[in-house]
């Protein structure tokens, strides 16, 4: 697991989607904003298996989900009702600074672009929950490399 120091004092972590348990409850910082992906249809039950990932984000104070792929609308909706959820509850009472967003026909470079530099979360550890057994999560984090690298 390695930090890449950004501008703006942002630092830029890549971690698997399918291992964030260990990986998440070893880091030191809480993630400001986060880079999921979902490049194939599915509904709200293909994804509760997330769904502990995006509570336990918020839980640490989360302020951003940038939502990536062809069904990535439908990614955003499901975390949008995850947070609803957890207002109504009371479970976090710093729901309403949560932003969403949603990029289902950005291409990666276009992705890349707008989660390193208009999420506007200074200070803060941007997260790549991807899959690397997917060969367009490779691709999308190999987008946000090179621009992070070109940033430098």
């Amino acid at each position: 697991m390695a930090e890449i120091p950004l501008k703006n004092s942002n630092l830029l972590l890549f971690l698997d989607k399918n291992q964030w348990i260990n990986q998440l409850s070893s880091m030191e910082a809480s993630p400001g904003v986060v880079l999921l992906s979902s490049w194939e249809q599915q509904g709200a039950s293909g994804f509760q298996k997330i769904k502990p990932l995006v509570t336990k984000l918020i839980d640490l104070g989360c302020k951003y989900f940038v939502c990536a792929g062809k069904y990535s609308e439908s990614l955003h909706d499901f975390i949008d009702d995850v947070i609803l959820d957890m207002s109504l509850s009371n479970r976090n009472e710093n729901c309403s600074d949560i932003i969403t967003t949603w990029h289902d026909t950005d291409t990666d470079d276009e992705v890349a672009d707008f989660f390193l530099h208009s999420t506007n979360v200074s200070n803060s550890l941007l997260v790549g929950f991807l899959d690397e057994g997917s060969l367009e999560d490779r691709r999308l984090k190999r987008a946000v490399l090179s621009l992070a690298e070109s940033d430098q």
